[in-house]
């Protein structure tokens, strides 16, 4: 029985801008933190054993990376001392002037480019076949030019591309399970999207997605796989685990704030959500939704709380409060409900008179308060989003 045990990751875009939030400090911090994701990655790879690491494209931005992040890259992969498979992707492509033709690469790495797409490790009877980027967008592959599995190895296909997403106007190599299997490999290492996938219709697909997360669309698990294989028999086996390598959390928060009726309110809701959350760690958007009469300076509730935070920021889309007496009037169905929950209202407040000290009555008129905004938004805009977080 032959055994091999290797890393799985994609897109770490090295030296990524990060112009959606701005330069100097937070760009800084944001592109080391990338480095030390990458750190992790090498470092399970030592911890484990593997006995190689495939980079499945994107491992820089073509025009942001500097001279000392590729001196730094090859320290770094010279220590691990195993094979280091790479394959350009659409950020890094493999173009005349790219870093993987005119750097002078450590001797444990072999780039798979389009001229030279397959190599053979018979020391650990593998065979991979790269498919990468030649240029920053590209059609649908020619699958035919893939050569057939080589008996008697573990057969392993990268590729940097979109695999059974219709992205008809995104020319970003798409392919689909069915084609990948009709190639006989025994594991297809895709990259290219940054959120993880291990679901795919072909069972031998996996997508690490990106090892740190790089905006607020990319929340969530940000990792790589370490996978095993075993071939006996000419029978092939994977186990794949998947292991964080993260070093900040995006989180991205709406937060219904209609019932507040203080801006003291408000902060203990937002207080709520940030609950179990690292400051250290997590960068922190937060909307603020539903109806209310206060006036929220976004600035100084945002001043209030980012002091321990690496990164925090609210925005607020909240609109104005219905006018109830103007619907109370109105002979529509939301004047009918207005008034059917007021007069319901009114008999509490009636029964408080005579009971102040009710608190079970005061919580039945907040709930019925409530019902009334709810209600109304459902009747205004057709739909009711109800957010408890």
């Amino acid at each position: 029985m032959k055994t091999l045990k290797f890393v799985h990751c994609a897109d770490l875009h090295l030296d990524a801008p990060f112009k959606e939030i701005g330069t100097g400090t937070y760009a800084d911090t944001r592109r080391k933190d990338i480095r030390e994701a990458f750190s992790n990655i090498l470092d399970r790879v030592k911890a484990e054993k593997a006995q190689m690491l495939l980079i499945c494209g994107d491992l820089y931005e073509h025009y942001t990376v500097g001279k000392s992040t590729l001196d730094w890259l090859y320290m770094v992969i010279s220590q691990v001392e195993v094979p280091v498979l790479i394959i350009p992707g659409n950020h890094d492509p493999y173009l005349i002037n790219s870093w993987y033709r005119n750097w002078e690469w450590p001797k444990n790495v072999k780039i798979l480019s389009p001229d030279n797409p397959s190599h053979i490790i018979e020391d650990l009877c593998v065979n991979v076949f790269g498919m990468g980027f030649s240029s920053f967008r590209e059609d649908k592959p020619d699958l035919s030019i893939v050569p057939p599995p080589v008996k008697d190895h573990f057969n392993i296909m990268m590729i940097h591309g979109t695999l059974d997403m219709d992205f008809t106007n995104q020319a970003y190599k798409p392919v689909t399970s069915k084609e990948l299997e009709e190639l006989g490999y025994d594991y297809y290492a895709m990259g290219h999207f940054h959120r993880m996938r291990d679901d795919y219709p072909l069972k031998k697909a996996f997508n690490p997605g990106s090892p740190e997360p790089l905006g607020f669309d990319e929340q969530g698990f940000h990792g790589a796989f370490i996978v095993d294989m075993t071939l006996e028999q000419g029978k092939t086996s994977i186990k794949v685990e998947r292991f964080d390598t993260s070093v900040r959390t995006y989180h991205d928060k709406n937060l219904d704030i209609t019932g507040c009726k203080t801006i003291e309110e408000v902060k203990m809701r937002i207080l709520g959500l940030l609950e179990g959350l690292r400051p250290d760690r997590d960068l922190m958007r937060i909307t603020l939704t539903g109806r209310t009469d206060l006036s929220l300076e976004t600035d100084i509730l945002t001043e209030f709380f980012s002091e321990d935070w690496f990164y925090f920021q609210i925005y607020n889309e909240t609109q104005k409060n219905f006018d109830i007496e103007e619907i109370e009037k109105d002979p529509s169905l939301k004047g009918a409900f207005v008034r059917e929950i007021k007069s319901r209202i009114d008999s509490i407040e009636e029964e408080l008179k005579k009971d102040p000290e009710n608190m079970e009555l005061e919580k039945e008129k907040e709930r019925l308060l409530l019902a009334m905004n709810f209600g109304l938004e459902a009747l205004h805009s057709g739909r009711i989003e109800w957010q408890n977080e």
